[in-house]
């Protein structure tokens, strides 16, 4: 019974939408003339009648703290990307930032010399790092 119903309420949408598009269109006027677009503006024109709007936005630079190998870290490391790296990182252990340091020269052509490089690491885990863990003893171990 139920599908009956169904079959009945498709046959008569069916039969709605065929009666609309046989008469329910009669009564528009098809033969009005199509609407033309506005004519084009060229670019130049358009910015000298509405000019563009600066926005400025806030940047943030993290500072800098001064400690050891800090003028080479402004100098060499900013040149590339941001300060905002450094602390977006967790608080690495400097075996993990002399790596890190090493991948920049290496990976990606940061020019510093060897001893820039320690010093840079030297930086890198005043301001945002520690030290390594001593290495477990053979007494300690047991």
């Amino acid at each position: 019974m139920q599908t009956f119903r169904v079959l009945a309420i498709l046959f008569f949408v069916g039969l709605f939408i065929l009666a609309y598009a046989i008469w329910g269109r009669a009564g528009r006027d098809t033969s009005a003339a199509p609407v033309e677009p506005p004519p084009l503006v060229p670019v130049a024109q358009l910015t000298e009648l509405k000019p563009v709007k600066n926005i400025e936005l806030q940047y943030h630079q993290p500072d800098l703290p001064p400690g050891p190998g800090h003028d080479v870290f402004a100098a060499e490391c900013v040149v590339c990307h941001s300060p905002r790296y450094v602390v977006d990182q967790p608080a690495f252990p400097r075996k993990e930032w002399t790596a890190v340091v090493h991948k920049m020269v290496e990976g990606y052509g940061a020019n510093l010399t060897p001893d820039q490089e320690k010093e840079t690491v030297n930086y890198l885990v005043y301001w945002h790092g520690k030290e390594d863990a001593p290495p477990a003893s053979a007494e300690n171990a047991r």
